[in-house]
């Protein structure tokens, strides 16, 4: 098989431990870019914070693709900085309303646990009462903007983040997976992030319109991750690809399993062995 798009998972995967993109990763996605090759960045992230490591890796450019939230947003960069929606699936604010309700007494009572949201403009939002939190800081700088109560949101969300020790988010996962059962879906971007996301969203059918739109058969398209939200698109994609990192679901739903993890250069590893063979 001729591979011809690559998509990849942000966080854990094409980041290392410091949150960087390697040298190796950088050299290989040019390459890839040089060989005609389509790169896409795969993330729970939204656009707006994607768009640092698009620059940095020469995406963020006229032709070059995108797909944030999840699966839940697909886009073309149009000009640097400017995207446009291809595709876009949001929770009901209806919905987001109940659980916001529902599950915010119950964060209260967990040590270390707070909720944030991502409203249909892709805003990352706050409670205003988290403005005297020592995490806040670190949501400003997400770009984070508060509302005095999260039910008075206004608009459709993208998702709901519930953050915390990964024991007690799944005491909360358990919760919201029966409690809201045909409303929402749960699902783990990482061991300290649930997330609630609208029904039927996930990475396999954002790729699956990308390559629909571009023409391109997934029996062509690599996926890489190394979490459980990256599942769906590992088995969708024509060759899933786990990273050694990966957590043992990634692994199992994986057609390969690197010997690399993302601290080795391991999206490179993955496009010199797959998508641009030496």
């Amino acid at each position: 098989m001729t591979y011809q798009m690559l998509c990849t998972d942000v966080d854990g995967t094409l980041l290392n431990n410091k949150g960087e993109i390697t040298e190796g990763n950088k050299r290989a996605v040019a390459a890839a870019l040089a060989a005609g090759k389509k790169i896409v960045l795969c993330s729970g992230r939204t656009w707006h914070s994607l768009r640092i490591y698009e620059n940095t890796l020469g995406l963020d450019i006229p032709g070059q693709y995108g797909i944030g939230f999840n699966g839940g947003a697909v886009y073309e960069t149009v000009s640097p900085g400017e995207k446009r929606l291809l595709y876009s699936e949001q929770m009901p604010r209806s919905i987001a309303r109940e659980i916001f309700a529902t599950i915010e007494p119950i964060v209260a009572g967990y040590s270390e646990m707070y909720i944030v949201a991502y409203n249909n403009e892709g805003t990352l939002i706050a409670e205003a009462s988290m403005e005297n939190m020592d995490k806040f800081d670190e949501l400003r700088r997400l770009g984070a903007r508060t509302v005095p109560k999260y039910t008075e949101v206004p608009g459709d969300m993208y998702k709901i983040l519930v953050h915390g020790k990964h024991e007690d988010l799944q005491e909360i996962a358990s919760f919201t997976r029966e409690k809201f059962a045909g409303k929402c879906q749960t699902m783990f971007s990482a061991r300290s992030l649930l997330e609630l996301l609208p029904l039927g969203v996930d990475k396999g059918r954002g790729i699956t319109f990308l390559a629909a739109h571009l023409g391109i058969p997934l029996e062509a398209v690599i996926a890489v991750g190394d979490e459980a939200n990256d599942i769906a698109m590992l088995q969708q994609a024509g060759l899933g690809i786990a990273v050694a990192n990966a957590v043992p679901d990634a692994k199992a739903a994986a057609d390969v399993q690197l010997t690399a993890t993302h601290n080795e250069d391991a999206v490179g590893v993955a496009i010199h062995t797959y998508l641009c063979k030496s």
